[in-house]
C-alpha cells in the first residue's frame, strides 16, 4: 500500500513545535511516579493519538495546558512542563507515524478542535 504524505504543514508544526520546545527549556529528568506510569501503560499507538489530539486541540499547543499533560502522561515532558530526554526521539518517530497511511483515518476523527478535545477527554488516562 503506497505512503500517503502528510501535509506538510502538519510536519512543519511538528518540527517547529520540537525546536521551539528545546530551545525554550532545559531537559529535565524528574518526572511523578503516576505519569511515569500512565507512558509505560499507554501504547505507542496510543502514545502517538494523544499527542496528535492534543497538537489539534488548540491553536497554540505550547501554551495549552491540554498539550503540555499529553506530554507529561505520555513520558515527555517533566514533571516542571519541560521537554525530558525523550522529547526529540518522540517527535521523530511521530513525524513517521504520521505519515503512514493508516493514520489518515484517525486524523479524520480529529478533524476538528471539538473532535480533538473529545478525543483527549475520553482516551487520556485519570
Amino acid at each position: 500500500m503506497p505512503r500517503k504524505n502528510l501535509p506538510i504543514r502538519i510536519v512543519l508544526a511538528i518540527v517547529l513545535i520540537a525546536l521551539c520546545l528545546s530551545a525554550c527549556s532545559s531537559y529535565g529528568s524528574g518526572s511523578a511516579t503516576d505519569r511515569r506510569s500512565d507512558a509505560a501503560r499507554l501504547s505507542e499507538e496510543q502514545k502517538h493519538r494523544l499527542y496528535s489530539a492534543a497538537l489539534a486541540a488548540s491553536e497554540s499547543p505550547l501554551e495549552s495546558d491540554d498539550f503540555k499533560e499529553v506530554c507529561k502522561r505520555i513520558g515527555i515532558f517533566d514533571g516542571d512542563g519541560k521537554p525530558n530526554n525523550n522529547y526529540m526521539a518522540f517527535v521523530s518517530e511521530h513525524v513517521d507515524w504520521g505519515m503512514k497511511s493508516e493514520t489518515a483515518q484517525f486524523r479524520q476523527e480529529i478533524n476538528s478542535k471539538e473532535k480533538a478535545k473529545e478525543y483527549l477527554s475520553g482516551h487520556l488516562p485519570r
